[in-house]
């Protein structure tokens, strides 16, 4: 195959005297940091080596003197295969995928072929066309993502490197080299979109493609799906603690997150999330920031940049909620939303995407209390607000999620047996005369 040039790339019930969390910050400013190298400099000239079967080889030839005997040739033999595989229809809208495979092979086809090109140090720049450009737009809608198969790393395709390069730390210039090839990889190694009838082997279970058509909300979707797919809970007693205090501010308040969701078309337990984490579910705060109510907001998103003053929580919590509705879409957002990924996607750009541009890495905001946590975070707007150092001791959106979700399957385990209980079908059980009684915790 044929090697292409390089070039450089890159209130509530909450605790009795809760200490309430500092306003979010959303808006950060861009910090400067060094981007990884791709690869190597490019230089003006490249001789052309290993030539593919369609392209003759560039090279001059020395003729050979009247007086040397040109010996007979050797038994032909079969040539070793290819590292990559060319497409069986070369051109815009080629597959090198067999008739009949299954997806589990057209995947690990793919696959093996996007490790060649990492393997041989391929370099694929903006404009070119080519076998190895389908590979890789091959490899990108396997990762989900809504790309044309074209044969050219035209803009669409550019677009959505460049926002993969910027979410893992790489230069972001559209060029792919063996760095941004293995991204590629490592991000397939999480759930790809859904397929109907195997919900739950696709990581979701509303069987909706969430992915976005915006490049840049797309790469953040990706990394919170790989993200997701490993986030277990890391919380420390205190996290515990505030945790047992969120559980509570929803059972008493949960009505009134039902309210605002039902009205903004978003899952109840994003509203109360999202609450927490700006103001520790104080109902006298602005949901966009956690700005007190009855006055200008002055933190991001304040007065200035379109909130209004409201007094009162509901139409407050709306109006933030409004804000994002264009997030919302693109994600694909409603009620009845299950997959984590888009939700932490939503969450993560409602606060800011300063954590996922500036610096690779996964936001606080989100997943504080996870495992893909460890440190890291805005303290303030301005220039100097980021400290690489410092550890988000609050809880992120995704644990406090998923705490809740347990905790309503805990509630609907027990009305079941309840139910059961009072129907007479629950079980008979034996019980000697000093033993405690049956199912003493449904009278307490």
């Amino acid at each position: 195959m044929a090697l292409f040039d390089l070039r450089r790339i890159d209130s509530i019930f909450q605790p009795r005297q809760p200490a309430a969390h500092a306003p979010e910050v959303h808006t950060p400013t861009p910090v400067a940091h060094a981007p990884t190298t791709d690869h190597p400099p490019i230089p003006r000239a490249i001789p052309v080596t290993e030539p593919s079967a369609a392209q003759a080889p560039v090279t001059a030839k020395t003729p050979a003197p009247a007086s040397v005997q040109v010996p007979k040739p050797a038994p032909v033999q079969a040539p070793a295969p290819a590292p990559v595989q060319a497409p069986a229809t070369s051109g815009p809208g080629a597959t090198d995928t067999a008739p009949g495979q299954t997806e589990a092979e057209k995947h690990a086809q793919v696959t093996h072929q996007v490790e060649a090109l990492k393997e041989h140090k391929t370099i694929l720049k903006p404009g070119q066309k080519g076998a190895e450009v389908i590979v890789l737009q091959q490899q990108l809608k396997q990762l989900g993502l809504h790309v044309e198969q074209t044969g050219v790393m035209d803009k669409s395709t550019e677009g959505y490197i460049m926002a993969i390069q910027t979410g893992g730390g790489l230069g972001a210039d559209g060029v792919v080299g063996p760095k941004t090839l293995d991204q590629l990889l490592k991000l397939d190694q999480a759930p790809v979109k859904p397929v109907p009838g195997n919900e739950k082997d696709s990581g979701t279970d509303d069987n909706v493609d969430h992915m976005p058509d915006d490049p840049k909300l797309a790469a953040v979707y990706l990394y919170n799906r790989q993200r997701i797919k490993n986030a277990t809970d890391t919380l420390n007693p205190a996290q515990q603690r505030d945790m047992e205090q969120f559980i509570k501010n929803w059972d008493k308040n949960k009505a009134r997150y039902e309210e605002v969701a039902a009205k903004n078309g978003i899952p109840a337990k994003m509203v109360a999330s999202l609450h927490w984490r700006e103001s520790t579910g104080d109902f006298g705060t602005y949901l966009h920031q956690g700005d007190p109510l009855g006055k200008k907001a002055v933190n991001e998103p304040n007065f200035d940049q379109g909130v209004p003053i409201f007094k009162e929580w509901e139409p407050a919590a709306e109006h933030a909620i409004g804000m994002k509705k264009g997030v919302q879409s693109a994600y694909k957002i409603d009620q009845n939303t299950t997959d984590e990924a888009a939700l932490a996607s939503y969450a993560e750009r409602y606060n800011g995407l300063g954590y996922h541009n500036y610096h690779a890495q996964a936001s606080p905001y989100v997943f504080a209390g996870t495992n893909q946590y460890e440190k890291g975070k805005y303290r303030s707007d301005g220039a100097g607000g980021w400290d690489p150092n410092y550890k988000d001791t609050q809880l992120g959106v995704v644990p406090m999620m998923r705490h809740i979700d347990q905790h309503e399957k805990e509630l609907a385990a027990k009305a079941a047996a309840a139910k059961k209980l009072a129907e007479g079908t629950a079980p008979a059980e034996h019980h000697d005369d000093k033993a405690a009684p049956p199912n003493l915790h449904f009278t307490q």
